[in-house]
């Protein structure tokens, strides 16, 4: 397989985003504690998207016969490199996806690091499904073991004015074609506690097991502990590496990479202990190809409300220019 343009590809090749993981010490720490319980002298392990190699070279340390790191960015050649620097022979490196990825034979354990922001910004879950329908033994570990998403109802008005910048029509200008696009998409951002409810949603959990392909949709119910005016929801997953190694990463949990994510509303949502919330989010549809897009909601028994990114996106098109804006001066 050759590298392309793709933005995992591109994105990967950046040495800064490899440092900010590896500086993620929740994250690295979990891994290697996770593969070092796991892993027993003799076991050939699978370590899909292997970035640097540093799960490779963990599960090497942890009594690995062989490492197979599989990663379809050119960033392959530099793991390869740091693995021989640092004296790992038995990680051998292919540069491949899980449609060209071929082996002769099972393994023990199959390991990555494949979660994106709220779990589904890289789109490296359905790989991962296929490359272990295909490679992994019978009773064989997967790391992660399961993964859990949640969400919480955000109260903090200053995010919902900073997003509502072009509606004030700033310098007295009138921004009607994008006023409402910064509400009708996601956002990265770090959520502090004081931020949401303090009842959260569970989304549901993914046994990567058994999980036959990503879900659609996420669906979770939660009671308000008060009477409170909802600005967004703020997405986040916990991941069990194992069934005893495992990290949050919520606005009460030590900070990592992830940090968390912002599902802006158009307008206020006002929630009460009286009327139980539903609230649901859709991530992107890793087939469909292209940009990316979310759709989320929030409803009670009086009222809903539900963003739609594609829609959003589809309604800015009669302000994009079809050709060079030089032929429509």
């Amino acid at each position: 397989m050759t590298d392309d343009n793709r933005p995992y590809s591109m994105s990967y090749r950046d040495v800064a985003i490899h440092k900010a993981m590896l500086q993620d010490v929740v994250r690295t720490d979990a891994y290697e504690k996770a593969l070092h319980q796991v892993v027993k002298p003799g076991f050939q392990v699978l370590d899909f998207g292997c970035g640097t190699g540093i799960l490779s070279i963990f599960a090497s340390r942890a009594g690995a016969e062989q490492v197979y790191a599989v990663d379809r960015s050119l960033f392959i050649q530099v793991a390869h490199s740091i693995a021989r620097g640092n004296g790992f022979d038995n990680i051998v490196f292919f540069h491949d996806d899980d449609e060209s990825f071929t082996l002769d034979r099972h393994v023990d354990v199959i390991v990555s690091e494949w979660m994106g922001h709220f779990l589904f910004y890289e789109a490296m879950l359905r790989p991962l499904l296929r490359l272990r329908d295909r490679f992994l033994a019978d009773g064989g570990v997967m790391i992660p073991a399961r993964v859990s998403l949640h969400a919480g109802l955000l109260t903090d008005a200053s995010l919902f004015e900073d997003l509502s910048f072009f509606r004030e029509r700033p310098y007295g200008i009138n921004f009607a074609p994008i006023e409402d696009t910064p509400l009708c998409q996601p956002e990265l951002e770090n959520i502090e506690p004081r931020q949401i409810l303090e009842r959260t949603v569970d989304l549901g959990t993914l046994d990567l097991h058994t999980l036959k392909s990503p879900p659609k949709e996420f669906v979770g119910k939660v009671v308000p502990d008060r009477e409170a005016t909802i600005y967004g929801l703020c997405g986040w997953f916990s991941a069990n590496l194992t069934a005893d190694v495992a990290f949050g990463t919520g606005p009460k949990d030590q900070p990592t990479h992830w940090n968390q994510v912002l599902f802006p509303l158009t307008r206020p949502f006002q929630v009460s202990p009286a009327r139980e919330v539903s609230v649901r989010i859709s991530p992107p549809d890793d087939t469909a190809g292209g940009d990316p897009t979310w759709s989320w909601s929030i409803s009670d028994k009086d009222q809903s409300l539900r963003m739609d990114e594609l829609h959003h996106r589809q309604q800015l098109d009669p302000y994009l220019p079809k050709g060079p804006l030089r032929d429509r001066i």
